[in-house]
């Protein structure tokens, strides 16, 4: 009886013993995947810290970017503004040098009293125009136009009605009369100055491709004048504006 006694404790000893075993290999593996998580985790960290970092960068590039786009935008009105100021002050020129040039010069050839009434409505109207008076300019030119089609003063009155368009930057009318006079006069002696305006027009508009192909075009067929150096200003203008 004691010797079965001792077989059975030595037997269980001995399961205990494998069993302690067992839970201790299990417990290893839990501890080596737990392990196995942490490195996992800490992976993903280190990978985020970099992208935050990188994340970081972007921003303050970014940043830098905006600032210099609106510090150029800043310098590209102030050429703009001073742009527009040159060339408010050629329109100036080109209506006080019209007053004495073109108005005399085509006179000399009406000689019937219907013409010379028309010369004198054509006068009353540019007189408004060199006022500043616009509006009243244009009702004025329209009353001429519809009253005098056989007028040699015609062409003029068109282009300066147009004119008070773009004066008062209406710049999609005053295209459209541009555009008008180079179709129905293209021998007026105003065609170089109606092309330019129509390059200034679409630029306003915000074709620029359009105005660059056609302030060239200017360039190109009357170099060496005005209108030619007023492109040439202007293309400048074009290019330093963010597109």
């Amino acid at each position: 009886m004691k010797a079965l006694i001792i077989v059975v404790s030595i037997f269980l000893t001995g399961c205990s013993t494998i069993d302690n075993n067992l839970l201790f290999k299990k417990s290893k593996q839990v501890d080596e995947q737990t392990q196995l998580k942490i490195e996992k985790k800490e992976i993903p960290n280190d990978e985020l810290k970099v992208l935050e970092g990188i994340e970081e960068s972007l921003e303050s590039i970014t940043s830098n970017i905006t600032k210099l786009s609106l510090e150029n935008t800043k310098t590209v009105e102030k050429i703009s503004s001073k742009v527009n100021i040159l060339e408010a002050k050629v329109a100036s020129l080109q209506i006080a040098l019209a007053s004495k040039e073109e108005i005399d010069k085509k006179a000399v050839n009406q000689t019937n009293s219907t013409n010379q009434l028309g010369r004198e409505n054509y006068q009353a109207a540019f007189e408004l125009l060199k006022e500043g008076n616009y509006e009243t300019a244009r009702s004025s030119f329209i009353a001429f136009i519809e009253l005098y089609q056989n007028s040699e003063l015609i062409d003029d009155a068109k282009y300066w009605l147009a004119e008070t368009y773009y004066a008062q930057s209406a710049y999609k009318q005053a295209l459209e009369e541009f555009e008008k006079i180079q179709k129905e006069f293209p021998d007026s002696g105003k065609i170089p100055e109606t092309i330019l305006k129509s390059g200034f027009c679409y630029f306003e508009l915000g074709n620029f491709e359009q105005a660059k192909r056609i302030l060239n075009l200017v360039m190109n067929q009357y170099p060496n004048t005005s209108v030619a150096r007023l492109a040439a200003q202007k293309l400048k203008t074009i290019n330093l504006t963010p597109k």
